[in-house]
């Protein structure tokens, strides 16, 4: 989206505001989605996500920075 953020992590936007929060608000309230889970989306669109996040190792590592850094608040998270 054309946010502060998004220019200065990547250096352009791809969307606008509006088309990013129309796509955030179909995901919560559309009927089209309804019972989705666990998929990936770009924008309105149904995506795959990065090559790494499919990557068992990748997303071990992952865990263990994210609680190196975070403690304590993922003690309730169910790692399932």
């Amino acid at each position: 989206m054309d946010t502060r953020m998004g220019r200065e992590s990547f250096g352009y936007t791809m969307s606008t505001v509006y088309e990013g929060a129309e796509a955030v608000l179909r995901l919560a309230v559309s009927p089209e989605v309804e019972g989705v889970t666990g998929a990936d989306f770009d924008g309105k669109s149904e995506a795959r996500a990065d090559r790494q996040a499919y990557d068992p190792r990748a997303r071990e590592r992952l865990w263990t920075l994210s609680e190196q850094l975070c403690g304590r608040f993922l003690d309730a998270v169910d790692r399932g």
